[in-house]
C-alpha cells in the first residue's frame, strides 16, 4: 500500500555565509514536465524513485488509505511507490502545472544519511530505507544488436572481404558504438545522424582502417549495409523469446537501431511474432545510454522499470539500465569480457548465451 511520510535529509555541510547544504545526492539527470489543467490520473505507480518539484501550480495526491494531500508551489516531494496499488493524482483548481522530475539512485539517499519515516515517525514501508521493492515481473526488455541478433553475421561480409571480414566486422561494430556515444554527447551541436548513417560512417572508417576502402565500391558497401536487415539471430534467441511470451510477460525490444532495420531482421529470423513492442531511439535525437531512451521505453509501456527485466550483451548498456532502475538487469557476456568499471546498481551476469 502507498502511504504519506517524510524524508529527513541532514543539512550537515556548513558553507559559511551561504548557509548549510546537504551532501550531494547522486542521480541520473532531470526532466521538465508540463501537466495539463485537465490532469486527472487514475491509480498508477511511480516509474522510478524520484523527487518532484512543483514550479508554478499545485497537485493533489491520494494514497491507498484514501488520504489526500496537496503539494503546493515550490514544494519538493519524493515518490517511490514503484509497486503495489500506487497513487491517484489530479490538478488543483483546473490549473496546468510545470514541474521538475529528478530521479535518484537506489542508495543515494541512504548515503547522505537521509531517513524515510511515516507521519508517525516509523520507517516508511516499501521505501529505499528497507528492502528493495520486488513484485512480479510484467515484461522483459531485450537489446537487439549483439543480444538477439549477431552483428557479425552480415551475409555479404565473408564473400566480399574474405579472411579480412572478422577484423573489419569488429572494427565496424566498435566505431558504430563509439559514434552513437559521441553523437549523444554532442547532441544539439552537429545535428542528429540516424542509425543507418552512423552505421555507414562506421563501415567507411573500418574499410579505410583495414586498407580495403579502394577495393570495396559503393555497390558492395550497400550490400554490406543491407546485411543489417537480415542479420542472423543467435541460436537460442527464438526459444528464449518464446518462453517469455508463453509466460504471459511482455516481450520488448529496446534498440538504438531504426524501427525498419530491427523489424526486418526480426522478420528474417521469424521472431517478429514473438515480440510485442519494438522501441528505438531513432526519433529521440540521442542514443543509449542516455536516460531518455530508457525513460521512453517505460513511458510507452506504462510499466515501472522495477517490474521489467532488462537483458543486454553490452556491459555498458546493462550497467546503465541497472543504474536507471530496471530490475533485474542481466548482462549476457557473449565475448567473455571483464566487468565494466562503471557506476550502477547490481547487474546479474550470465554466460555467453541467453
Amino acid at each position: 500500500d502507498s502511504v504519506f511520510g517524510s524524508i529527513r535529509i541532514p543539512l550537515d555541510q556548513p558553507k559559511g555565509g551561504i548557509g548549510l547544504l546537504s551532501r550531494l545526492i547522486s542521480g541520473n539527470g532531470m526532466w521538465l514536465r508540463r501537466t495539463p489543467a485537465t490532469y486527472d490520473f487514475d491509480w498508477h505507480n511511480a516509474p522510478r524513485r524520484q523527487f518532484i518539484v512543483n514550479l508554478d501550480s499545485s497537485v493533489n495526491v491520494t494514497v491507498t488509505s484514501g488520504e489526500s494531500q496537496t503539494f503546493g508551489i515550490g514544494q519538493i516531494f519524493f515518490v517511490e511507490d514503484v509497486t503495489g496499488t500506487g497513487h491517484f493524482s489530479k490538478a488543483v483548481n483546473s490549473e496546468s502545472r510545470h514541474s521538475v522530475f529528478i530521479p535518484v539512485d537506489d542508495v543515494a539517499l541512504r548515503q547522505i544519511g537521509a531517513k524515510a519515516v511515516t507521519a508517525q515517525g516509523q520507517p516508511a514501508q516499501g521505501s529505499w530505507a528497507k528492502a528493495k521493492a520486488g513484485g512480479e515481473l510484467e515484461g522483459c526488455v531485450f537489446d537487439a544488436y549483439g543480444t538477439i541478433l549477431d552483428v557479425n553475421s552480415v551475409k555479404a561480409g565473408p564473400k566480399l572481404l574474405g579472411e579480412s571480414w572478422a577484423m573489419i566486422s569488429e572494427t565496424w561494430r566498435e566505431k558504430q558504438l563509439q559514434y552513437t556515444w559521441i553523437r549523444s554527447l554532442r547532441r544539439g551541436q552537429d545535428g542528429f545522424r540516424s542509425f543507418e548513417d552512423v552505421t555507414r560512417d562506421a563501415l567507411d572508417y573500418a574499410l579505410e582502417f583495414h586498407k580495403k576502402d579502394t577495393e570495396v565500391g559503393e555497390r558492395d558497401r550497400e550490400m554490406l549495409m543491407d546485411g543489417y536487415h537480415t542479420l542472423k539471430a543467435f541460436p537460442e534467441s527464438k526459444e528464449v523469446l518464446a518462453r517469455v511470451k508463453d509466460s504471459g510477460r511482455a516481450v520488448v525490444i529496446l534498440s538504438n537501431g531504426s524501427p525498419e532495420m530491427v523489424q526486418a531482421a526480426l522478420e528474417a529470423n521469424e521472431l517478429d511474432t514473438l515480440v510485442d513492442k519494438i522501441y528505438t531511439a531513432s526519433h529521440l535525437g540521442v542514443y543509449k545510454v542516455d536516460p531518455s531512451v530508457y525513460q521512453y521505453c517505460i513511458d510507452e509501456l506504462n510499466i515501472p522499470c522495477s517490474k521489467l527485466a532488462f537483458i543486454s550483451s553490452n556491459g555498458w548498456d546493462a550497467t546503465s539500465a541497472a543504474r536507471f532502475g530496471f530490475s533485474p538487469t542481466i548482462w549476457v557476456n557473449r565475448a567473455n569480457l571483464p566487468e565494466e568499471r562503471l557506476p550502477g546498481a547490481e547487474v546479474l551476469k550470465m554466460g555467453q548465451s541467453l
